[in-house]
């Protein structure tokens, strides 16, 4: 007998064998036991989750010799003969290759006619967004109003694309994408119905990789058994899928993190000789940074992607925070380049040299080391920017972020992390001094955000109070002001600093935009030629005083 593939092999026959799509079988059994049945069904999802099968167990439920019924014999001339596809009552048609209306037309000829054998004569249209629009317009009237004997079971993986008067007429279910653990389960138990030796790991990398859809672990597992030998092994299906397998891009996340050069060439070289598809590959790199970003974030992760939950979270561990967005946005750059490149190997491993050899830092501390090396003007103490050279198109999305190599950056980022040089003076610490204090104190993130907000409110007897703009309340967390009296105290714990909300408060934040008010006035008293003037050579404006 000649081999039969495994999606074929064990295909359900009946709805208590369909895999992950509970609420669709309940509701279609419910409607048969109870003898409330559409005419019309649509089912929606994407490739391999079962919505032919669904289609081919409800064509038996309704035809069954035994009876309607939720539970079809499977044994019956007809749902033997559905099963191997010669029922003349189900005829199956895929709408991709019967496009024209002329096509649409002759299909819908019998329809007024009574079926030959069964109880009800269905129409089984797979990829019924592929009709042209005559093709529905053909089709719209019959699936209005129907013959009592007809069922419509459309099927599609685009449902957007089909016209809401067809939507409208159809009993829709949308089929989900089957879980990691769904399919897995599913695969050893065939496998063990096989007699097959497998690893657990193995199956784990298989279902990963199938990427919701059950036909497509089968068909897996049908390259796994041959490439094995009739066995299933991890090493051996790691080997296979190597052009799709997701730990390959954990891997290199991980080298490039630990800076480890000689591991990062070799692991592009194999990226290289496997002839990848770089696209996928950075679309894979995407999926990574957001799943560890939504675990540092969120404390969970979105099941959004396939990668190992416990690789995950040792990710979110390991990579501060500015360092998965700052991988997220050259990453970002590399997707942008792929489309005008030579050659997409070449934006993938610029992608990852800069990975490599650029770091996040201070934004305030990169924008002064820019100055002192080129003479850009930068922000000034007051976060205001004078003057800017922004690049164009697509390094524009790395303008807000400065990058420096990072044997400087791991410099800042030290510095950033101590304490300030010399102890600040708290007995003399004030309103007026405080915006210079503010910036002494190199904080960052939300802690940032919060001390920019903030007012010397008092200071008497050892205990500063700080007054908190109201609108600035979101950054008034544990962590920030313990960030904030960790600077300012140092080793010393003489000092209490507290936080107090008020309405409006006289802050750095409120300086700057006060400032920033009063320079755009200035600027739109100033005369049109003095503008241009300023514009083309740099120069500026010296207010003089009468007399002097």
């Amino acid at each position: 007998m000649t081999y039969q593939a495994l999606a074929r092999k064990y295909r359900p026959q009946n709805f208590a064998e369909i895999v992950g799509q509970e609420h669709v079988v309940q509701a279609l059994v419910n409607g048969i036991e109870n003898n409330r049945l559409h005419h019309a069904f649509l089912f929606t999802g994407t490739r391999g989750v079962g919505k032919t099968t669904l289609a081919r167990v409800l064509a038996k439920s309704l035809n069954c010799l035994e009876g309607i019924s939720g539970n079809p014999c499977g044994v019956c001339q007809h749902c033997v003969e559905i099963k191997e596809g010669d029922f003349i009552d189900l005829i199956e048609v895929d709408a991709a290759s019967r496009t024209g209306v002329d096509d649409t037309r002759n299909l819908l000829e019998n329809v007024q006619y009574a079926p030959n054998k069964g109880q009800y004569k269905i129409y089984l249209i797979d990829e019924v967004h592929m009709f042209s629009k005559s093709s529905f317009n053909a089709l719209l009237k019959t699936l209005e109003e129907p013959p009592e004997h007809v069922k419509f079971l459309l099927a599609t993986t685009e449902p957007d694309k089909l016209p809401v008067t067809v939507l409208s007429r159809c009993l829709q279910f949308n089929l989900k994408r089957l879980t990691q653990k769904q399919i897995g389960d599913h695969l050893q138990s065939l496998l063990n119905k096989e007699s097959v030796d497998f690893d657990e790991r193995a199956i784990q990398l298989i279902s990963r990789v199938a990427d919701g859809s059950m036909r497509d672990a089968l068909s897996l597992l049908d390259q796994s058994l041959a490439f094995g030998a009739g066995a299933i092994h991890f090493d051996e299906i790691r080997a296979m899928l190597g052009t799709v397998e997701q730990t390959h891009v954990e891997e290199l996340l991980r080298q490039v993190h630990h800076h480890d050069h000689a591991q990062v060439l070799e692991k592009l070289q194999w990226f290289h000789d496997m002839s990848v598809d770089y696209q996928s590959l950075v679309d894979d790199l995407c999926r990574l940074m957001h799943e560890v970003a939504a675990i540092q974030a969120l404390g969970r992760m979105t099941g959004g992607s396939h990668f190992d939950s416990q690789v995950l979270k040792t990710m979110a561990t390991e990579l501060s925070p500015e360092q998965v967005q700052w991988y997220y946005q050259l990453i970002i750059v590399a997707a942008e380049q792929l489309n005008y490149t030579p050659d997409k190997r070449i934006s993938f491993e610029m992608a990852v040299i800069r990975m490599l050899d650029f770091e996040p830092g201070s934004p305030g501390r990169m924008a002064a080391e820019s100055t002192e090396d080129s003479g850009v003007a930068h922000a000034d103490s007051a976060g205001q920017s004078q003057e800017s050279v922004k690049p164009t198109g697509p390094q524009a999305n790395l303008v807000d972020t400065q990058m420096k190599p990072h044997t400087q950056v791991r410099v800042s980022a030290e510095q950033l992390q101590n304490k300030p040089d010399k102890p600040i003076d708290l007995h003399a610490l004030s309103q007026q001094n405080w915006p210079g204090v503010f910036e002494r104190l190199q904080l960052k993130g939300g802690s940032r955000e919060l001390a920019r907000h903030l007012a010397v409110l008092e200071n008497n007897e050892k205990v500063l109070t700080f007054a908190v703009d109201q609108s600035a309340e979101i950054f008034m967390n544990e962590k920030a002001q313990k960030a904030i009296r960790e600077r300012l105290l140092g080793d010393s714990n003489d000092y209490t600093v507290k936080f107090t909300v008020r309405q409006e408060v006289n802050s750095v934040a409120q300086i700057t935009q006060q400032e920033a008010a009063r320079q755009s006035a200035e600027q739109d008293q100033v005369d049109p030629v003095v503008q241009h003037l300023q514009s083309q050579f740099g120069a500026k404006i010296i207010q003089n005083k009468l007399g002097d």
